[in-house]
């Protein structure tokens, strides 16, 4: 099961702290270079400017959703596998092979439509991975080691492409079931547990987007009607499929939006989303100080009222 591969991976990342760029070549199967045409953007200004993430994108030393991209208006391909890992990983040789094998080959992920690139991120085995890390935010940045995250963020339209993918999906309100989801989106399993872990890593991702202002206001506007549709349909599933842990994640992108963008927000109402959102990515203990229930029921109300103004 794919489970088990995100435990693997996990595991193996402790020791290695990046992924190696070799791939074995595949014969008979040409691909024509792709031109890439860089091109500067501008973005709106958040009322809350300073990424929240600021400070893992320093230690990490990688950038997020930068203002020069590449136009991807003419980028059609399929990028053939939305599971590359999972189809070649016999071929690897040594562990370094092996994780090599979670980036995309670049002549694919060059010639990738950012739709069919929004995708392969969804799909991917890095994923998964936020489930064994205490920091959430931390683990974004593990997951961005792949490269298919790092083309996304370099796409003109890749935000909105996440976006979109995240307007699709949804959590079952039935009890999933136990099962893989699939390898590919066509024939992708929405009512499985691995869609409830996906879904929450997507979401991740695209608190990124956020955070870093890759989105405008009529997207937030948006995502934050989005983002009712999902508490929604966790709140009224059936009884036992969901607890607290599964809700934060909406909230949590919620919380993102309100804290930016929201000029309403008052200083003090500011100040304690900033710690729901704090860096241990539990809202029950923030910024080395203790976060009450009756503080996370505050928050959650602020975000409630915060989004309903974004709609």
């Amino acid at each position: 099961m794919r489970l088990n591969i995100h435990l693997f991976i996990f595991f193996v990342l402790i020791i290695l702290s990046s992924c190696g760029d070799d791939k074995k070549d595949e014969p008979n199967n040409p691909v024509e270079p792709v031109t890439r045409t860089w091109i500067n953007i501008e973005r709106e200004t958040p009322f809350r400017e300073t990424p929240l993430m600021a400070p893992y994108e320093r230690s990490f030393g990688r950038k997020m959703w930068t203002t020069r991209v590449v136009e991807d208006s003419g980028l059609k391909g399929k990028g053939g596998d939305y599971y590359y890992w999972e189809q070649h990983k016999a071929e690897a040789g040594t562990m370094e092979e092996l994780l090599a094998l979670c980036d995309v080959p670049e002549d694919k992920l060059y010639a990738m439509s950012t739709r069919n690139l929004a995708l392969t991120c969804f799909m991917h085995p890095y994923n998964g991975v936020y489930d064994f890390y205490n920091v959430l935010y931390e683990s974004v940045f593990t997951m961005t080691l792949a490269n298919c995250y790092q083309e996304l963020m370099q796409r003109l339209t890749g935000a909105t492409e996440l976006l979109n993918l995240y307007c699709e999906l949804d959590y079952p309100k039935s009890k999933p079931v136990n099962t893989t989801a699939g390898l590919s989106y066509e024939d992708y399993n929405k009512n499985t547990f691995e869609n409830i872990l996906h879904l929450n890593g997507l979401t991740l991702f695209l608190m990124t987007a956020v955070d870093f202002n890759a989105l405008n206001k009529e997207q937030l506007s948006v995502l934050s009607s989005e983002i009712f549709k999902k508490i929604d349909n966790i709140a009224t599933a059936d009884e036992g499929v969901y607890d607290y842990y599964t809700m934060r994640f909406p909230y949590l992108l919620g919380a993102f939006i309100a804290y930016h963008y929201d000029e309403q927000l008052n200083d003090e109402e500011a100040t304690l989303l900033y710690n729901y959102t704090g860096f241990s990515g539990l809202p029950g203990v923030a910024g080395g100080q203790s976060f009450t229930s009756e503080d996370v029921s505050r928050s959650t109300l602020i975000i409630i009222q915060s989004l309903e103004r974004m709609k």
